[in-house]
């Protein structure tokens, strides 16, 4: 039984590594392509929400993917959580394991892309001020901003896609607001809602761009200031919560009878495995409520 456990956790480990080394499918690109994501929102299932989650975090992680590596990861676990247990039915919940270290793989690669995004947004404001003193067309304005060499990648594909909403004749207002929910950024809210009022009331769009980016840099100072004292926290939940797994497996490697006498009896063996999750959803307990009170610190200083 135990040879056939490893050479099932061998195979999907396996095939996963397999499969994450294979090449991307082609996918369309410019005008087309977002022609065609607008006409797809009305007909979305549950793939293509899921896909589009991924493809709002722009880590170019698909959904194989992400199953794939949920498959890989959470096998480790699983075997792992076997070998020290002595029991593969008590370690099936090590599975989710694979899950929950992916969504924070992608935190943190999408943490990454939304900083990058926001530092280039602020130039990109900047040229749309600029362009729109020698001319009143949002369009050229942001077709300024692709063509701009200091313009972050990143940044720069966002604002093609608006430009090829707008030549595909949707409403500004439409392009603004989607790429508001594809970016999560709430600079591009806070730009969407300024162009909106400026369009209705009428002025000097390109002084109120200025104001909007001294704004903007306010209040990502004071963010700034917020995630420097909630990275600290974030810091000391990572180290509680990693530190007694690394232990325990520490202690296992070291010598693999060590919890023997915790895994004679199905009590002790289900005490150990209790002792893993409360110590897993503590972490888990302690950063959703630091993560919980920093986002209502930045909701206050957006408004």
């Amino acid at each position: 039984m135990s040879i056939l456990l490893h050479e099932l956790v061998s195979t999907v480990l396996g095939t996963s590594v397999a499969l994450l080394l294979l090449p991307q499918p082609q996918k369309f690109s410019g005008q087309s392509h977002t022609v065609l994501e607008q006409l797809r929102q009305d007909r979305s299932n549950l793939y293509s929400r899921f896909q589009s989650r991924l493809d709002r975090t722009r880590t170019e992680i698909t959904p194989a993917h992400y199953l794939l590596m949920a498959a890989a990861l959470g096998g480790l676990a699983f075997w792992l959580t076997s070998q020290i247990l002595q029991s593969w039915l008590l370690a099936i919940p090590a599975f989710f394991a694979g899950v929950l270290l992916v969504e924070r793989l992608i935190q943190v690669l999408s943490a990454r892309n939304r900083e990058r995004f926001e530092a280039a947004n602020l130039r990109a404001i900047r040229i749309i001020a600029s362009s729109l003193r020698t001319s009143p067309s949002y369009l050229h304005a942001f077709e300024q901003v692709v063509k701009s060499p200091f313009i972050d990648p990143i940044a720069a594909e966002e604002y093609k896609r608006l430009v090829d909403l707008l030549h595909a004749h949707i409403p500004l207002e439409t392009a603004m607001q989607q790429m508001s929910s594809r970016t999560g950024s709430a600079d591009v809210a806070y730009l969407a809602t300024v162009i909106q009022v400026q369009k209705e009331l009428g002025g000097d769009m390109a002084k109120t761009l200025d104001l909007a980016v001294t704004s903007i840099l306010r209040r990502r100072q004071q963010q700034r200031r917020q995630r420097a004292a909630m990275s600290q926290i974030l810091a000391q939940v990572n180290l509680l919560s990693v530190m007694p797994f690394v232990f325990v497996f520490s202690l296992y490697a070291n010598n693999p009878h060590h919890f023997a006498p915790l895994t004679q009896t199905i009590g002790g063996r289900l005490l150990l495995l209790g002792c893993l999750l409360s110590i897993l959803a503590g972490g888990e307990l302690i950063r959703f409520v630091a993560m919980h009170r920093f986002a209502r610190r930045s909701h206050s200083c957006n408004e």
